[in-house]
């Protein structure tokens, strides 16, 4: 009987969690994670030396067409550049149990972790959360918090960031004789160019080298005004039903 327990048991895990609810994705799932071919280009060209930003954008690609192993692994990657918002993108699928086994305390680590810089969204939901959460769950959520500021707090992810932004600072596009005259504009040839037809057109890299996203104390800033004072789309924290079938 033990053995097939076991047996039961090593299956279940193997196979990985269910599929999630409707209305589970209905509360993982951002409408800004749908973008077309286009967007998505120009999103990736614009976050191309900001891992946070690069990560978070392949995390929503992939949590819009259901690949959430990716989508929490790159999730995850972003976290450790100091991107509060895919650590709350992280606590809503533990919470909602969307790509990984509903886990409540851990759903809750990770949301107090993005409400950090204290943005009033984020930490409103923490507390919805904490509210659901009985006293066991409760101790094992301040356990895992510890261990996840340690890897993901803004102590040490903060200066992660800091670095590969002033790394970029010593790859920006111009003239090595001073010329830049705010031009930043690369011209693409296409099939046609050289002489048979003409280019694809260009890309614009000004909005990658705006002076505030060059600073990380400045980058920081501007996150924290959008933050606290724009629109964040933050799902309800309302309870799922169990494996079970018990909850509400």
């Amino acid at each position: 009987m033990e053995l097939l327990t076991s047996i039961l048991v090593a299956t279940a895990l193997a196979a990985g969690p269910t599929a999630p609810s409707p209305e589970a994705l209905a509360a993982v799932v951002a409408p800004s994670d749908r973008m077309d071919a286009r967007a998505l280009d120009e999103r990736t060209r614009l976050s191309a030396n900001f891992p946070n930003e690069r990560h978070r954008l392949y995390a929503s690609e992939s949590a819009a067409h259901g690949r959430w192993d990716d989508a929490l692994r790159q999730f995850r990657l972003a976290a450790r550049y100091a991107d509060k918002y895919s650590q709350h993108r992280i606590s809503l699928m533990y919470w909602h149990g969307v790509g990984v086994e509903r886990d409540p305390a851990l759903a809750y680590a990770w949301a107090d972790l993005a409400a950090e810089r204290m943005y009033p969204s984020f930490v409103v939901l923490r507390e919805k959360m904490w509210l659901e959460l009985d006293s066991e769950q409760r101790a094992r959520a301040l356990r895992e918090g510890a261990s996840l500021y340690a890897q993901y707090g803004d102590q040490v992810a903060k200066p992660r960031l800091a670095a590969e932004i002033m790394r970029q600072n010593t790859q920006i596009t111009g003239s090595r004789v001073g010329y830049t005259d705010g031009r930043l504009y690369v011209h693409a040839p296409g099939p046609g160019a050289y002489g048979m037809g003409d280019s694809m057109g260009g890309f614009d890299l000004r909005p990658m080298y705006q002076p505030w996203r060059l600073d990380p104390e400045r980058y920081w800033a501007v996150e924290d005004a959008i933050w606290k004072e724009g629109a964040v789309e933050v799902g309800p924290a309302r309870k799922t039903r169990a494996r079970d079938g018990s909850g509400d």
